[in-house]
């Protein structure tokens, strides 16, 4: 069954699209062996990142209860161009979900108890962007992910996956393209989504593009549009479907243990980032999440119980340093 793209799958494209913000005009003067050397590491760019945002207590749709979610995020990345044609990147990425739900409800029945807790979300990707001509480039990326409460069994918490796509430059200020998505999912059958890229920029102060957000946030599989009144600030409204699906640990009833949950929203934001130079980057996001739902199934995937989530405001600080 096709579903949407989990929050760990978006990091993985937007790893994959992120070489639309490099910098295609530099070029390698031909300074010999070792002065080329030197030069390509110094191409070698680092990027560090974290984050948090609160998911305000919300009511779900029926059958009681209430839930609110505190998100933590973290990434380290490198990304190279060895040649005006090859770029390459790497990526270690972390997300933490705290999870507090409140009174009784059709989650807490199923599962004899509190649904899930604390779910940790580890995912190591990496990339390669190749220039075909002066207009078609080709994206690929390759990620593990391990997503599970704190005790869960390692084994059982692992996917994995893969994205191929292509992007045709119409001028400077235009790329259009599309791909494709393949990825395992605990205990569901292979996701198979089609994938767009999409980066304009009409004007100096107007960008519309999937690959804006900040760092460690997983905006990849989403669409922003930017205001940029000056240098170094940024305005921006967005959205993105997001998709968690975690193995549970082996605690509470036998119908919950070693089972999988997942927590699915849109969620929508107003973003300001402020970049006060030297690779920094701060940014404040705001907004609310529509279209919530849980679900609580068994060690075999099947499902015990499914409700919808009111909608939930939130808000968010980031912050990278590229260097």
């Amino acid at each position: 069954m096709t579903k949407t793209i989990p929050a760990s799958t978006a990091v993985a494209l937007a790893l994959c699209g992120a070489a639309l913000a490099q910098n295609s005009d530099t070029e390698q003067s031909s300074l010999g062996v070792a002065a080329a050397a030197t030069a390509a590491k110094a191409d070698i760019e680092f990027v560090l990142a974290g984050g948090y945002a609160d998911f305000f207590e919300t009511d779900f749709d029926t059958g009681g209860g209430a839930v609110s979610v505190d998100r933590g995020f973290g990434s380290v990345s490198m990304r190279g161009k060895p040649s005006e044609d090859y770029g390459w990147s790497a990526s270690l990425n972390w997300e933490g979900s705290w999870y507090s739900f409140d009174g009784a409800g059709t989650l807490a029945n199923a599962a004899g108890g509190r649904p899930w807790g604390t779910v940790q979300s580890v995912m190591v990707s990496a990339g390669a962007s190749f220039k075909l001509d002066e207009q078609w480039r080709l994206r690929t990326s390759l990620f593990l992910d391990l997503s599970g409460e704190n005790d869960a069994d390692v084994g059982d918490s692992l996917s994995f996956g893969g994205i191929v796509a292509a992007s045709y430059a119409f001028s400077p200020e235009l790329s259009l393209g599309a791909g494709v998505l393949v990825a395992s999912r605990i205990e569901d059958d292979v996701l198979i989504v089609p994938q767009l890229i999409v980066d304009w920029r009409p004007t100096k102060e107007f960008r519309v593009s999937n690959f804006a957000g900040p760092e460690a946030y997983p905006g990849g599989a989403g669409l922003e549009a930017i205001w940029m009144p000056s240098d170094g600030i940024e305005l921006a409204v967005g959205g993105r479907y997001t998709y968690r699906r975690f193995r549970l640990d082996d605690d509470g009833a036998a119908a919950r243990a070693g089972g999988v949950g997942t927590d699915e929203g849109l969620p929508v934001w107003l973003r300001a980032t402020y970049r006060p130079g030297n690779g920094l980057r701060l940014d404040l996001i705001g907004g609310v999440q529509f279209a919530g739902e849980m679900e609580l199934a068994d060690s075999g995937g099947d499902r015990l119980a499914e409700v919808d989530v009111e909608p939930s405001p939130f808000l968010g600080v980031f912050a990278s340093w590229r260097f």
